[in-house]
Formats: C-alpha cells, sequence, structure tokens
C-alpha cells in the first residue's frame, strides 16, 4: 500500500506540487476523524465527544461487541433503553444488568463468566460516562434512536425479497422498501423485520452475513 508520499509522487506530472496535495489529505483525515467521534457519541447518547475518556470505552465497547456473537443494530437500539441508575447500582447483578440487551444475542447460554463479567463491566463504565452528561434520560433516547435504525435491510430479508421477486411475488419488496423509508421510527406490526436473523438462514446462501447499522 502506497503512503502520502508515494501517492503524491506518482500524481506530480498531474497536479505539479505534493505538498498541497498531502495537506488536503491530511485536513481530510482530522474532519473524518472528527465527525467519526461526533457519530459515535450520538450513537451513545453523549452530549459531546471527550477524547480524554471516551476513546477508552469506545475501543472497550469493540472488544465486547466482537466478544460473543452480537446483533449490532438491536444492540445499539437496546441501549437507549438502559436506565442510568440500574447501571451504577452496586447490588444488581451482571445477568440482570445485561438481560435488557439479551435480544440483541445469539447464543447467551454459551457465555463463559469471563465474557459475562466483560460485557457486564464496560455497562458499569458506560452507565458511569452518561452519569455525567446534562442530558434528560428521555432527550438521550431520543438522540439516540434517532441515529441508530432499528429496521435496516437484513441479509435473509433481502434473500427472501429476492426469492419471492423471482416468482412474480414483490409483496416482500414493496413491504421492505416501505419500512425502510423510516427505519428510525418505530412502526407498529413490524417488530418481526427487527429480530435477529433465524437459525434457518445461518448457513443458507445469501442470508449468513450479519446486518449492523455501523
Amino acid at each position: 500500500m502506497w503512503n502520502l508520499a508515494q501517492f503524491g509522487n506518482a500524481l506530480l506530472p498531474l497536479i505539479e506540487q505534493v505538498e498541497p496535495l498531502e495537506q488536503a489529505l491530511d485536513m481530510y483525515r482530522e474532519h473524518y476523524q472528527r465527525g467519526w467521534e461526533a457519530t459515535l457519541a450520538d450513537k451513545l447518547g453523549f452530549d459531546r465527544f471527550e477524547p480524554g475518556t471516551d476513546q477508552a470505552l469506545i475501543d472497550e465497547l469493540f472488544s465486547v461487541l466482537q466478544l460473543v456473537e452480537t446483533d449490532m443494530t438491536i444492540f445499539f437500539r437496546k441501549l437507549a433503553t438502559l436506565e442510568i441508575g440500574q447501571l451504577l447500582e452496586g447490588d444488581v447483578d451482571d445477568e440482570t444488568l445485561i438481560q435488557p440487551l439479551i435480544d440483541a444475542y445469539y447464543d447467551p447460554s454459551q457465555w463463559t463468566a469471563a465474557e459475562r463479567a466483560q460485557i457486564a463491566t464496560w455497562l458499569r463504565t458506560y452507565g458511569n460516562r452518561l452519569s455525567k452528561s446534562s442530558t434528560p434520560e428521555t432527550a438521550r433516547r431520543d438522540r439516540m434512536n434517532s441515529v441508530n435504525p432499528k429496521y435496516v435491510l437484513r441479509n435473509f430479508l433481502a434473500q427472501l425479497a429476492i426469492d419471492q421477486a423471482e416468482d412474480d411475488d414483490m409483496s416482500l419488496l414493496n413491504e421492505l422498501l416501505e419500512l425502510l423509508r423510516h427505519p428510525y421510527d418505530e412502526q407498529p406490526g413490524q417488530d418481526h423485520f427487527a429480530a435477529e436473523r433465524p437459525d434457518w438462514a445461518r448457513h443458507r446462501a445469501g442470508c449468513s452475513m450479519l446486518s449492523c447499522s455501523s
């Protein structure tokens, strides 16, 4: 992979000067990083991104999300439902703490004690971070739900729509089209479209990859 200097040298005959290109790329990198941090702050319900504390919290979150099989769309949506008070209660056991998020996980029965403890530890750290915010909980939930979709075009749903369309049945395709016009809204009677991938789709071609909101 080329570094910036090599890339600039390759374009030198076209632009004559490498330095302005490198400056532009550096500026893009900076703006991208700030935008990414702001997006993560919104997804997690923070007033703003605080580099001194939030980067470590987010790094640990990414580790937790990869620790066990997780549907990230459901995870972030459920995260908004957590109450700060419960996250900070010292006598709440790990299982109770994790329970509001349980629908985001594929097989919690197979977790080790260490995996369960790591998830719960992150949740307690997250609750402590939220407690430092001045935003009311209802406003925090609204903000999180405005950037964390409830409905996404999951691979197995897309495959089902393709299968039906090949039989000249466009009903599911049209239903998904209407659903995804408002992916962040609660839509009565449509919760089955927000559920995790079913077992039958785990090994079926076109259905096996997880969908996420990132």
